[in-house]
């Protein structure tokens, strides 16, 4: 029996909103306000946000590969979104994709928008659609792909103010549809309003139900154009606005500010045929592009996604916000991404049961205070099912829902089949990359041209910094070893994966995988006794008695590619010599607008250093550089984008007063 000892109120969790229904309506008692207008809302939302920000006429003004971006104050149960959704399908150009980024602080559960869904029989596919992706409730940015990659919404589920002054989202139309201004006076502030204008574009349109005179004069005050037109039914005003003085808005650290790219064809050469070139392939195919996969081997995964098992777990930091952030939206973003890939394949890879994690005394409870988990992401047990065997009776057992197991190799089998004729994979051994005529080409040892493109990606683990270009950055690998070991009767209970010191699956085709060791510097490719003995050390001082001792080595090692700060390296690679010469005096602590935006190598990105955690952050991480390359909103907060930046490493030296070798 599994019953949840933290209480919800007492620790602040997020958790769905608490919606009460009269007479079929969805009513927040919190705010005292209703979803949506009880006489006419789908006909409401309509003509309020879809005719008054004339988005017919201007879908079909767009151009091959242009998106359209609309941004939403409150998503509430979904009908707003679920109505552009449609109209965007039937009336947009199918060459085109439309981003909805939509904050809300209080999300509305699945349950209660199914119930909604009632309503309108004729819109069940649209809602289907988005519960099929509707995240659990937790803090963060949660990024979807709907309807093979027409639309993308971009879940918020934060505070305004903090959602949008960590992004620059660049909105082509507005929604504002919060709670009423005399309901909820905090999504109709002044500063919400300069807000919304920092994330728009010139001329972006923006529609509201309400003609309150103070959001008149405050949308006048942040550069839009007002005006006061005929309101919905009863409504005897509603306000449509433009954006005619769009504002400079620099940023506190120019040197990790990205100029966007223009290519002339959406095409690109990745390098690396591992777990993370191929969800980077996959993100890059589901936008329309053609990639060129270069692997030395012959195979896909060959190296460390190669191994037969690994857990998707999150890293969780209760210090470090970026990190704690972009963990738990790989986490929900991977779960997803497997479950479609795993829907499309006979072959199984992808164990969706959730995991166990055992924490020392007292942390599970710091992690969920601090970062408010709710328990549809993480709860802690009392009296679960392992509590028999686990040999420390003072730590914490905790259930992630949301996490599993897979196998890597099967991952990256089913991402080749899913990229299909779109992925072209080149069995050849790259030497350097070098840019030529605005291309860069990945060449070999006698420097001819493998392949070449505007666009590059180095995603080949541990060799990632073998390149001239990239030569200085701090990748270096760390060897594993995986134990395989045979089922017994008593190992059969465990019927989850467990995570604590190591790790180890349940039992599939008669064997747990158990690992992985942790080698700094070793080399060797041979499976060791020594650190099978360590790894079945860990599972007797968890589970004793549970497993039973091979009676030969078995398993496989594998070398996973780290960076010298743990952390990922995910973004555009910085021009080493520009940051060196612009930023020397950085460490002299002066403001930041007195230095130039920076300088990165146009084209060229890097995806590295997964370490042990790939499953889970490999492929956020692919969805960050799609969404980077072609310069649609991001699906992280830019701490999080910065927190991952290649350039990272050349700031910090830069701070410290440290020349760049």
């Amino acid at each position: 029996m599994f019953v949840a000892i933290c209480d919800d109120e007492k620790n602040k969790l997020m958790k769905y909103a608490d919606i009460q229904w009269r007479d079929g309506q969805p009513y927040n008692p919190g705010y005292d306000d209703i979803y949506y207008s009880s006489t006419g809302g789908r006909e409401e939302s309509e003509y309020v946000f879809l005719e008054h920000n004339h988005l017919a006429m201007r879908w079909q003004k767009l151009v091959a590969d242009e998106p359209f971006i609309i941004a939403e104050t409150g998503f509430g149960t979904g009908l707003n979104f679920i109505l552009s959704m449609k109209a965007w399908l039937e009336q947009g150009n199918p060459g085109t994709c439309l981003h909805y980024v939509a904050v809300e602080k209080h999300p509305v559960s699945p349950a209660d928008i199914a119930k909604v869904a009632e309503n309108w029989p004729d819109l069940s596919s649209f809602y289907d659609e988005l519960l099929s992706v509707y995240p659990v409730p937790v803090e963060g940015e949660h990024c979807r792909a709907l309807f093979d990659g027409r639309v993308y919404l971009h879940l918020i589920f934060e505070d305004v103010v903090d959602a949008f002054e960590s992004r620059e989202i660049g909105a082509d139309a507005w929604y504002l549809d919060g709670f009423g201004p005399d309901k909820n006076a905090d999504l109709w502030s002044a500063q919400v309003f300069r807000l919304i204008e920092k994330n728009s574009k010139q001329g972006a349109t923006l529609s509201t139900y309400t003609a309150a005179g103070f959001v008149r004069r405050g949308l006048q005050a942040a550069g839009f154009e007002v005006n006061k037109v005929k309101g919905h039914g009863k409504k005897r005003e509603m306000i449509t606005a433009v954006l005619i003085d769009k504002k400079l808005h620099p940023s506190d650290t120019p040197w990790y500010v990205l100029e966007k790219i223009k290519v002339k064809n959406k095409t690109a050469v990745i390098i690396g045929a591992g777990l993370v070139g191929l969800t980077t392939a996959w993100s890059l195919v589901q936008r329309g592009w053609q990639v060129s996969l270069i692997e030395k081997h012959e195979n896909v995964a060959e190296e460390a996604s190669g191994n037969p098992a690994g857990l998707l777990m999150p890293r969780l930091s209760i210090d470090n916000k970026n990190d704690a952030m972009f963990y738990t939206s790989a986490l929900l973003y991977a779960s997803n991404c497997l479950d479609r890939l795993q829907q499309k394949s006979e072959q199984k890879f992808w164990f969706h049961d959730g995991v166990y994690s055992i924490f020392k005394a007292g942390k599970a409870e710091k992690l969920i205070n601090k970062h408010g988990y709710a328990k549809q992401f993480m709860v802690i047990l009392d009296q679960p099912d392992l509590q028999n065997y686990i040999d420390d009776q003072t730590a914490t057992v905790s259930f992630f829902p949301e996490a599993g197991w897979a196998s890597p190799k099967g991952v990256c089998e089913s991402l080749l089949r899913a990229c299909g004729s779109s992925l072209k994979l080149i069995n050849k051994n790259v030497a350097d990359v070098v840019k030529v005529d605005n291309q860069w080409q990945a060449v070999d040892e006698q420097g001819q041209n493998i392949a070449c493109a505007e666009v590059m990606i180095v995603a080949n683990g541990v060799g990632a910094n073998q390149f001239e270009v990239v030569s200085w950055l701090p990748v270096s690998s760390v060897r594993g070893q995986i134990t395989a070991i045979p089922a017994s009767e008593s190992s059969l209970s465990l019927n989850k994966a467990l995570s604590f010191d190591a790790y180890v699956t349940p039992e599939y085709k008669g064997v747990h995988y158990a690992g992985a060791t942790y080698r700094v510097g070793d080399e060797n490719q041979q499976l060791t006794q020594e650190e099978q003995e360590e790894t079945l050390s860990h599972l007797e001082q968890c589970l004793p008695g549970v497993f039973e001792k091979p009676g030969q080595l078995n398993g496989r090692v594998g070398f996973r590619p780290v960076s010298d700060d743990m952390t990922a390296i995910v973004g555009a690679a910085p021009d080493k010599q520009a940051f060196a010469e612009d930023y020397k005096e950085l460490h002299h602590g002066r403001p930041s607008a007195q230095y130039p935006q920076a300088k990165y190598l146009s084209g060229l990105y890097v995806n590295a250093a997964h370490g042990s955690r790939g499953i889970c952050s490999s492929f956020l991480s692919a969805e960050i550089l799609a969404a980077m390359i072609e310069g649609t909103p991001l699906p992280v907060s830019k701490g999080v984008v910065d927190h991952l930046s290649p350039a990272r490493f050349l700031i910090r030296k830069l701070k410290r007063g440290k020349l760049l070798e």
